[in-house]
């Protein structure tokens, strides 16, 4: 059994709730959002915290239905009346399933946030956003919790380790526009520690999942199997009432087939089946439950992006992996189809990464002609910085074409671009003073 494994999260958490805000913490299924939230109350005394399930449906309709039922649970466990209870830790997990209890929690926080801290849990953005934004505005901070980076999956896999500050500190440097020469080999210094057990974590977390459960298994297709088994049974039809099973798992596979290539709604749904309209519904279902994620165009002008057809991602290479039938390694490097899966991994890595900035980055890409195009274009603070995604291990100067043609297209438009990045599965490099290239496994 593995130790608990501190989340990169972790202190963007405990500042909420020290200012006293709403901690509404989101994600999809099995992300470790419980475990997370335990663990920030981990020195708090057990009968001043009080955990709550609403996947009970008799819990959410005694304290959604019941006046007092609320305070009545925490004096409960609290062993004495609310107001005798000096300060009280509440947590309120699955809580988009008693959307009825968003206004007794926004009213217990007016009247008692000196000795009250909430913390609020969710795996579906159709339950949480809109009551949130309704009852929670200027209380709450919005936080989204993804699976394991490759650092922390990492750290996991080691024992419980911590991913350290250095790795932070270099990540956000690097999307934010002030990565330095300094900072990069800052970063390939600590990376040469252990670096044999890091590229081989990297490279089996190109297919398999990094939820925190099965990112350390032996046999992680079985969680997949049962989380995509979960998923489609049970969270998806309990949240929108999804008739035909058969036709979201195909349009799930659909995205599987098309990923790292614009999405064309017309020829999928034809696949399939079904209209446009169905499918842009299941992948707005995806995306509103944490398992998918949209990459637009990048365009300097916002109808160009509107305009170009999308890219979807699934939010874990293991669940590329599940619904691609569990694809056999070797098959997969001799068809090249395993670029695809790096593709994702990196895309995924570095969501994660932006998810812990203050800025809220943009990820995009862009695309010109079939060679001229980057994969992935993080915004952020005025800065625009191309990352292109490469699976061989020997770098070649023709993988720089994409960003050169990149920075020739925007040249005139004076737009922020401070360096390049390439990232691959070879070894570390520094091509010139602003393109830099990176293996994936110095992210972990």
């Amino acid at each position: 059994m593995h130790l608990y494994t501190p989340r990169l999260i972790e202190p963007l958490c405990r500042a909420a709730l020290e200012a006293q805000k709403i901690l509404v913490l989101i994600g999809a299924r099995q992300t470790g959002k419980s475990t997370l939230s335990i663990a920030l109350l981990a020195n708090v005394a057990e009968e001043r915290k009080l955990l709550l399930n609403l996947d009970d449906p008799f819990l959410r309709d005694r304290l959604v239905g019941e006046d007092g039922a609320l305070i009545a649970a925490i004096e409960r466990k609290a062993g004495r009346p609310w107001s005798a209870i000096e300060r009280f830790h509440l947590v309120v997990d699955e809580a988009q399933r008693a959307p009825g209890l968003f206004e007794i929690l926004k009213a217990l926080h007016d009247q008692e946030r000196h000795r009250l801290s909430i913390i609020v849990t969710g795996s579906s953005a159709l339950g949480i956003h809109d009551p949130v934004a309704e009852s929670f505005a200027g209380r709450a901070r919005i936080l989204v919790l993804h699976p394991f980076t490759m650092a922390e999956g990492f750290a996991h896999a080691s024992g419980g380790a911590t991913v350290g500050d250095s790795l932070g500190s270099a990540m956000s440097k690097l999307l934010s526009g002030s990565f330095s020469p300094h900072d990069f080999d800052a970063m390939v210094e600590r990376a040469r520690w252990d670096a044999p057990a890091r590229q081989s974590y990297a490279a089996a977390h190109l297919r398999h999942p990094l939820f925190p459960e099965p990112s350390s298994s032996d046999q992680p297709e079985l969680w997949v199997r049962d989380y995509l088994s979960t998923y489609i049974e049970k969270d998806v039809q309990s949240l929108a009432a999804v008739g035909n099973v058969a036709l979201f798992r195909a349009c799930l596979r659909q995205v599987a087939a098309r990923t790292g290539s614009p999405f064309k709604w017309e020829p999928a749904a034809q696949e399939v089946g079904t209209t446009s309209v169905t499918l842009r519904k299941y992948a707005g279902l995806m995306e509103q439950t944490y398992n998918l994620q949209r990459l637009d165009a990048f365009a300097v002008n916002p109808v160009k992006r509107v305009i170009k057809a999308p890219k979807l991602f699934l939010s874990d290479p293991g669940l590329l992996w599940g619904l691609r039938g569990f694809e056999d390694l070797r098959l997969l490097e001799a068809s090249g189809m395993l670029g695809a899966y790096m593709e994702l991994a990196v895309i995924c890595e570095i969501t994660k990464w932006c998810a812990l900035e203050p800025t809220a980055p943009e990820l995009r890409f862009w695309s010109k002609t079939a060679v001229s195009e980057v994969d992935m274009v993080v915004s952020n603070r005025g800065y625009h910085i191309p990352f292109e995604i490469k699976l061989g291990e020997r770098f070649q100067p023709r993988w720089l074409r994409g960003l050169d043609a990149f920075e020739a297209d925007h040249a005139s438009l004076g737009l922020a671009i401070p360096y390049r990045v390439l990232i691959h599965n070879g070894e570390p490099a520094r091509i010139d003073e602003r393109t830099f290239v990176l293996p994936l496994w110095c992210l972990t």
